[in-house]
């Protein structure tokens, strides 16, 4: 089964000055970032999925897989198991090399309904699957029990844990010892790692993907270079939550020479005194790596 690395950027989606998906924009992105990700994942909550529609997504999963050489992952999101089923057959369609599907929000599902939700979702397809938990965003947490549950099922390849309570990580590796689990926080990374996760699915990654991944390489053999890169990055990590995600990433990118500093309402463009935190950390980081980010 193909194999995603330890770095996945969960990237932003162009858009235009109308709103419209800048396929253009969204080239120089995905050149840009085969040298900053081993994976991209498409249309998560970076990439502002709420905001579009199955057909823009569809287009969005061709174009990345036309693109780009890295493998690409398309996000399913919804609370409703048909609508996810039916998304999931037509994105088959377009060659994406995996799914990252995420629990369902608001109508809060049991334990069991989780299960099932999932497993019915991997049977409908050969390719990976990666599961997202993200209790804050959908108001329910996958158990460790149900997790370890659905590490059995052969094209359900990992998690992406985005988690406030990091011992989850234990609890679950406790259980399913060669499970695959990535960070879903930048900040949270490092920790992560230190308890066995492989690595992140990450915001900061566009910006600074390849110390990101040399930080998580290096943790085996040298944990001292592994800390001394995080704390160079704790303030972007820091920087890029400061306002709902991905406004602060939108206005770091532009800071490089992307124009994608637009967003789909509600969301809104970073405000002056956020872009002042913003730029600042970018500057001060730029210096401190020789802008070999």
């Amino acid at each position: 089964m193909i194999e995603f690395g330890n770095v996945i950027t969960a990237s932003i989606t162009p858009f235009d000055e109308n709103l419209e998906i800048d396929f253009k924009e969204f080239e120089k992105l995905l050149i840009y970032l085969e040298n900053h990700s081993d994976s991209i994942l498409v249309f998560g909550t970076t990439g502002e999925s709420p905001t579009l529609s199955t057909e823009e997504k569809i287009k969005i999963a061709e174009f990345a897989k036309r693109t780009t050489k890295l493998p690409v992952i398309a996000n399913i999101s919804s609370n409703d198991t048909q609508k996810s089923l039916k998304e999931l057959e037509l994105l088959e369609k377009t060659g994406v090399d995996g799914f990252l599907v995420t629990t369902p929000y608001y109508n809060r599902p049991p334990q069991d309904a989780l299960y099932n939700y999932f497993s019915t979702i991997a049977s409908k397809t050969s390719k990976p699957i990666i599961i997202y938990n993200i209790p804050s965003r959908t108001g329910v947490d996958l158990d460790p029990k149900t997790i370890a549950e659905l590490s059995k099922i052969n094209n359900i390849v990992g998690l992406k844990q985005s988690h406030n309570d990091i011992t989850k990580i234990s609890d679950i590796l406790s259980l399913s010892p060669k499970f695959t689990i990535y960070s879903g926080d930048d900040i949270l990374t490092l920790p992560a790692i230190s308890l066995g996760a492989k690595g992140v699915i990450s915001v900061s990654s566009h910006i600074a993907g390849k110390l990101i991944k040399k930080m998580i390489l290096s943790f085996e053999i040298n944990q001292k270079e592994s800390k001394a890169i995080y704390y160079q990055l704790y303030d972007l990590f820091k920087v890029l939550f400061i306002t709902t995600n991905p406004i602060p990433v939108k206005y770091a990118l532009s800071l490089l020479g992307f124009k994608v500093n637009n967003l789909r309402p509600p969301l809104r463009r970073a405000k002056p005194e956020e872009c002042n935190k913003i730029k600042e950390v970018i500057e001060s980081i730029l210096t401190k790596v020789d802008g070999n980010l």
